[in-house]
């Protein structure tokens, strides 16, 4: 290979790299396993058309950039109409559909699901049902996945059963991480340096550079993990 063509590659593969990040954080971010049929379609799309501008000759590296920023664009655009129109969103993703129903299987929806009872079987154990009487409904999602709701017998006992309440977490406010002190998180729940010092020396921590992660966890109490030597644990 000549360097002519190591150039060349470096730059349309670099080009190819920072526009996919750019892309995938305007697109925004879904789990794999919730990405709708549209949605796996697209990406699949989108990463094809990626890997031929990576490996286009010169004069047609533009052309298929200009493809892959135009499929990106409509893959927005459809993604955007989809979220302000839900009839619209009901045909390019289709509906959440009820395969079971008071402990039966609805034969009907199944066929039209393309599902039979064996893999119904199969994603109700991944649920940790193994008697179909214990579900009173079973939803496949758009995504494929199956949904479960048992019957309330079936159902796991919770604390407002008891009559016990408890106040709602709060959620987690990080303070430190890797020896780093996050001051806006500090500004936005009105802590100070002075505060966090003193917590910190109340356990023998007098740097902040010895702490991998401090911050108050979902019940008010701050969690504080020092950073520790790897070599202490050889022997």
């Amino acid at each position: 290979m000549e360097w002519q063509e190591i150039v060349r590659d470096t730059w349309q593969t670099g080009l190819v790299f920072l526009s996919l990040l750019i892309f995938t954080r305007i697109l925004g971010k879904t789990q794999v396993g919730q990405l709708t049929v549209y949605e796996y379609i697209g990406g699949i799309t989108i990463g094809s058309i990626a890997g031929t501008v990576a490996s286009s000759e010169p004069d047609k590296v533009w052309s298929h950039f200009y493809d892959l920023i135009l499929f990106v664009l409509l893959t927005y655009f459809v993604s955007y109409l989809t979220i302000k129109s839900r009839p619209l969103r009901k045909v390019i993703e289709g509906s959440p559909t009820i395969v079971v129903k008071d402990g039966h299987i609805l034969t009907e929806n199944m066929r039209g699901m393309r599902l039979d009872v064996d893999e119904l079987y199969g994603k109700l154990r991944e649920k940790d049902v193994l008697d179909l009487a214990e579900v009173q409904f079973a939803i496949v999602e758009t995504s494929g996945e199956l949904s479960v709701i048992k019957k309330s017998d079936y159902q796991p006992l919770t604390k407002s059963d008891f009559n016990i309440h408890l106040s709602d977490p709060a959620f987690p406010v990080e303070l430190i991480m890797d020896g780093e002190v996050i001051e806006d998180n500090l500004r936005k729940h009105s802590l100070s340096w002075d505060w966090l010092e003193k917590q910190l020396a109340a356990q023998d921590i007098n740097d902040v550079s010895q702490v991998t992660y401090a911050g108050i966890d979902s019940k008010g109490q701050l969690t504080v993990s020092k950073t520790t030597n790897d070599n202490q644990d050889n022997t």
